[in-house]
C-alpha cells in the first residue's frame, strides 16, 4: 500500500497536480474563520501551486450564501482565488473578483491584481443548496507569500425578480446571482418596445420567445437592447454562456427591464 501510494504521488507530481489537502474546519453560515495559507510554490514551467486550505460548509437550511475572503495580511498584494465543490469533488463555482464568479476555471482566469469594484480586496461567490447539504470551500493562495485570510458566510435573500410573473409595463430590475440562473418573465399581455439596461462583467442576454417552440428567439445584450415585444409570449434573462453570475449590485449581476411605446433608434 506504501508502495503505490508513492507512486500515486510521483504521478501527480509528474502531471502537475496534487493531492487535496485535508479539512481545516467548518465554515458554518452566519459565522467566519481565519484561514493561514501558505505561499504558492514555483513549479516546472513557471507553474505557480497555490497555497491550499480547504473549509467544510454545511448548510442547516435551505437557501443562498454569499461566501466571501478578504486578506488580512497581503491585501492589495494578494491573488486569491475560492472553488467551490459540492460532496463528490465537483467544481460548483470559482470566484474571480469582488463583483463576478465562474462556473469553472476556464471562465475565472487568474489576474495579477484583485479587480474588485471596491477598494476591498477580497473575492465572494454564491451558493444554494438545501438543508443537510454540505459543500466544501478550497481557498487558494497564487502569491509567492504566505497571508492570512478572513472567511464569511452569510445567508440573503436572492432578488425576488425572474420567477415567471407578468411584466407588461413599467420597469423591473433582477439579478443573475447564481451559475446557472435563468430569470423568467411573461410578456404575452406586453405592447411597445422592450429595453435592456446592463453594465457589468456578465455577457448578459434577453430572449424574446414568441412560445414554447421557438426556437430563434429574438436577443437583446448591452449593445443591441432594444426590441418590439410585440408576438412575444416569455422574457428570459441569463448569461449568454450560462458560465458567469454576479450579485444584486450595479456593475455586477443586477440588470433593469423597461417597456415603453418609444421606438428604438
Amino acid at each position: 500500500m506504501r508502495w503505490n501510494l508513492a507512486l500515486l504521488a510521483l504521478f501527480l507530481a509528474a502531471c502537475n497536480l496534487s493531492v487535496s489537502p485535508p479539512v481545516a474546519g467548518d465554515l458554518p453560515v452566519g459565522e467566519s474563520q481565519v484561514a493561514a495559507l501558505p505561499p504558492a510554490q514555483e513549479g516546472s514551467g513557471g507553474d505557480l501551486r497555490p497555497g491550499v486550505a480547504v473549509y467544510r460548509i454545511p448548510l442547516t437550511q435551505d437557501g443562498a450564501v454569499e461566501v466571501a475572503a478578504v486578506s488580512a495580511k497581503l491585501q492589495l498584494s494578494a491573488r486569491l482565488r475560492l472553488v467551490l465543490l459540492d460532496e463528490r469533488g465537483v467544481v460548483q463555482a470559482v470566484s474571480v473578483a469582488r463583483n463576478w464568479f465562474g462556473a469553472y476555471p476556464g471562465v475565472a482566469p487568474l489576474s495579477l491584481r484583485p479587480q474588485g469594484i471596491t477598494t476591498d480586496p477580497g473575492v465572494r461567490l454564491n451558493l444554494k443548496g438545501q438543508a443537510g447539504q454540505v459543500f466544501y470551500l478550497r481557498v487558494e493562495n497564487y502569491a509567492l507569500a504566505e497571508d492570512r485570510v478572513g472567511l464569511s458566510a452569510t445567508a440573503f435573500t436572492p432578488n425576488p425578480r425572474g420567477e415567471g410573473e407578468v411584466f407588461s409595463s413599467g420597469s423591473v430590475q433582477g439579478a443573475i446571482e447564481f451559475i446557472g440562473e435563468f430569470d423568467r418573465y411573461n410578456v404575452a399581455s406586453a405592447t411597445g418596445y422592450l429595453r435592456l439596461s446592463y453594465t457589468g462583467p456578465l455577457d448578459l442576454v434577453a430572449l424574446l420567445y414568441n412560445g414554447p417552440r421557438d426556437l430563434y428567439p429574438r436577443t437583446l445584450d448591452p449593445v443591441a437592447s432594444c426590441a418590439p415585444v410585440a408576438l412575444a409570449a416569455l422574457l428570459v434573462v441569463r448569461d449568454r454562456g450560462l458560465a458567469r453570475a454576479g450579485f444584486d449590485e450595479e456593475g455586477s449581476g443586477r440588470y433593469t427591464l423597461s417597456l415603453s411605446s418609444t421606438p428604438c433608434p
